[in-house]
């Protein structure tokens, strides 16, 4: 899967646990959209049932999902850890 198809699910993830519809670019800062911390989690379980990894205790870091770009790269350090 290429980056902007992983973004386009990641971002639709995120879409679905925000309180509210707004615009989500790879760049926003998800922490500015509302987010809170029950819907961080569901996020993370989102992301690991779409697509297909185990995102370690340790890996779950505010600094890994600050935005949609931080979370693409968390996914692919995931994913190549699978190989």
């Amino acid at each position: 899967m290429n980056q902007t198809a992983m973004e386009a699910v990641i971002i639709e993830h995120v879409k679905q646990i925000l309180p509210q519809q707004i615009e989500i670019e790879p760049t926003t800062k998800l922490l500015e959209t509302g987010i809170d911390s029950m819907s961080f989690i569901r996020l993370v379980v989102l992301l690991e049932e779409a697509f297909n990894i185990v995102i370690e205790d340790e890996e779950i870091l505010l600094e890994n999902f600050t935005s949609v770009e931080t979370i693409r790269n968390l996914i692919q350090k995931c994913l190549d850890g699978k190989g």
